[in-house]
């Protein structure tokens, strides 16, 4: 099993937050609008590489009976931390290509760039059809992925984030040819004498989105939905990511 990331889980949230708002949030009104739109009935839903789990304690308090999966020990711990009645959702540390929940669900998805993790086409594919045996038959499958815009502007730079107790460093860098993105993610952790460095590298794949298509279509699903956008208020970096939602076939 991936070990899932080690470092950034003990700032996330509060990286996460320094932004204003946190992607599971900004995101929550897109997930909710497709979820609507092909009228899936409030059900289950599991959200994969759910980090600290937030869409998932988001959509449990909104009546569904929720699971979060996550390949980080870290993150699902912290996910259960904040689990508060009646958003009781069930985490589980689980590879998102060996995905096995208790029961089949009405709806999966998967934020936040998180399926560009995934390092070829080979364990998209098993990934996929991971998910679609975990879904109901006509469930949906709604996740998200780094186009390749974004790797072109956006990781070829360095980000500092600076905060009382903190201190994060994400050297970025993309290579072309190999359509895979790298950062060097340091944190700074301020201890009662001095600080604690800690280091690791986060490693994205670029997927063609044909590409992606057609691996949705082996692994048994029909694409309902493929958009490009925008989710900051940067109007001026375009649109970096993809949107996402497949129909499971009966």
């Amino acid at each position: 099993m991936s070990r899932g990331y080690q470092v950034l889980p003990l700032v996330y949230d509060r990286w996460q937050r320094s932004y204003g708002r946190d992607y599971s949030s900004l995101i929550l009104p897109r997930v909710l609008k497709s979820i609507k739109r092909h009228e899936v009935q409030r059900g289950s839903i599991v959200d994969i590489a759910c980090g600290t789990g937030t869409l998932a304690l988001a959509m449990a308090r909104r009546g569904w009976r929720t699971w979060g999966v996550d390949a980080s020990a870290l993150m699902v711990e912290e996910a259960l931390r904040k689990r508060r009645p009646p958003a009781m959702a069930g985490f589980l540390r689980q590879d998102m290509r060996r995905l096995h929940l208790p029961e089949q669900v009405h709806v999966a998805t998967c934020m936040f760039d998180s399926m560009n993790h995934l390092r070829s086409l080979r364990e998209m594919g098993r990934t996929f059809s991971a998910v679609a045996a975990a879904l109901q038959p006509g469930g949906l499958f709604i996740f998200d992925l780094n186009n390749e815009h974004c790797y072109q502007t956006l990781w070829t730079r360095t980000e500092a984030i600076h905060q009382r107790d903190f201190t994060l460093i994400m050297q970025n860098t993309y290579h072309a040819k190999r359509q895979t993105g790298y950062a060097l993610v340091t944190v700074f952790l301020r201890r009662r004498k001095g600080y604690a460095r800690l280091t690791e590298v986060i490693q994205e794949r670029h997927f063609p989105p044909a590409l992606v298509e057609s691996l949705l279509r082996k692994s048994g699903f029909r694409v309902l939905e493929r958009e490009e956008f925008n989710f900051t208020r940067i109007k001026e970096i375009g649109e970096i990511k993809t949107w996402w939602v497949a129909r499971k076939t009966p």
